[in-house]
């Protein structure tokens, strides 16, 4: 008897709970359909206006030519080097390089021991207490983890090691000078190998960089006045060839250029000594520069020379370059053309939700593309709290809008 009431009432239930399903749905899509109201969230942006770039970046360059056989830089890369000052040592062959390595430890140990032996080197409490104070030394470097001097921390320690050692034991005494002699001689020996190692030295003051493509000698500074977009779009057919010896380059100045091809149309936005920032492709940074040069237009094209002082070793190995010059650019608040209305005292600005009701917040343009303004809060006084803020849901509506109406 049960079954059979189960049996029946599913029969009843289950279309009366479908039909039912079905009516929610229907109203709510019809509602949706009749809600006048729709709304987006505010959010923080950035609009610029700029044009798309390309060409070549020119500094002063001055190549460092090196020799046959195995070379030894000295310098890193980005590394400051005075005129005068060594680059790199080139040796004849991997002798050469093991002797060199050789001959620096030779040195160091010898110079351990020649300060041990040494008559006038510190005895007795004096050379306790610098014991103990290069002891403090190393701890105080280890404890902070402050490596930057721990070579030299621990050869002097090393030495006073050793002065005490030479201080305490006549065998020791015997054996180190010994040690001293047989070291001179070999430092002695090894220094005679190094007569066949040439030093490469700096020609004038620069930034070293490995970093070599031929285009040193044929873009510099001097060839920039009066470049057209045709001089400047033939640097791409050259195939420039770099010397075998070639070991890289000095940077002479701090000050470097960007040429670049515009449409013709742009010539306006330039003038010479105003400050724009370049955006590089390849870096995806931005660079604030100074318009250098403004060429002629020639076949709707028209060369640009911009100027930078900023010594910043991510630019050091820049060439032919593709980005954007941008004359301006502003951060604000993103909302949609069609969320700007002005109120009944006149204000400018847009509806946001708040507890399910639309409140007015006065807002200043900075900048507009094809959809959308990019604004700012613009409050009456500092006691208006009418503040438009990023995260704020707007009211986008094709209706009329008060504050205070109910949105939702």
């Amino acid at each position: 008897m049960n079954q059979q009431q189960g049996t029946i009432f599913s029969k009843i239930a289950m279309p009366i709970v479908i039909v039912a399903i079905v009516v929610y749905l229907i109203c709510s899509a019809w509602v949706g359909i009749r809600d006048p109201y729709q709304f987006t969230v505010a959010y923080t942006d950035t609009m610029e206006t700029s044009v798309d770039a390309a060409g070549w970046v020119v500094r002063s360059e001055q190549p460092v030519a090196g020799a046959e056989g195995v070379v030894q830089l000295k310098r890193g890369q980005g590394e400051k080097v005075a005129k005068g000052k060594e680059i790199a040592v080139v040796y004849q062959d991997e002798t050469y390089v093991e002797n060199q390595e050789e001959l620096l430890q030779v040195k160091n140990d010898l110079s351990a021991l020649q300060y041990a032996t040494y008559s006038e080197s510190p005895s007795g409490t004096a050379l306790e207490d610098q014991m103990l104070s290069a002891m403090t030394s190393l701890r105080t470097a280890a404890s902070s983890g402050n490596y930057s001097s721990l070579s030299e921390q621990t050869e002097t320690y090393r030495k006073l090691v050793l002065r005490r050692e030479y201080l305490l034991s006549s065998e020791a005494t015997a054996a180190m000078t010994q040690a001293a002699a047989d070291l001179q001689a070999r430092y002695d020996d090894l220094q005679s190998y190094q007569s066949g190692a040439t030093s490469i030295k700096a020609q004038e003051s620069g930034l070293f960089s490995s970093y070599v493509d031929g285009y040193e000698t044929l873009l510099t500074p001097d060839k920039l006045d009066g470049l057209s977009p045709k001089d400047l779009a033939a640097f791409s057919q050259l195939t420039p060839s770099t010397d075998a010896n070639v070991l890289g380059k000095l940077v002479t100045d701090s000050i470097w250029y960007y040429a670049v091809t515009v449409p013709g149309d742009c010539v306006t936005r330039f003038a010479v000594g105003d400050s724009v920032d370049v955006f590089f492709n390849s870096l995806s940074e931005t660079f604030p520069m100074e318009v250098f040069q403004v060429g002629e237009v020639q076949e709707d094209q028209v060369v640009i020379v911009l100027r930078s002082s900023q010594d910043d070793d991510k630019a050091e190995d820049l060439r032919q370059e593709s980005g954007r010059v941008i004359f301006y650019s502003s951060e604000g608040i993103r909302v949609p053309k069609e969320a700007l209305r002005v109120s009944k005292d006149g204000e400018r600005g847009v509806y946001v939700v708040v507890s399910q009701k639309a409140r007015f917040r006065p807002v200043k343009i900075l900048a507009e593309d094809e959809n959308s303004y990019l604004v700012k809060a613009d409050p009456t006084d500092e006691e208006d709290t009418r503040i438009l803020r990023a995260g704020d849901e707007i009211v986008l509506a094709s209706e009329e809008l008060y504050d205070g109406k109910v949105v939702r």
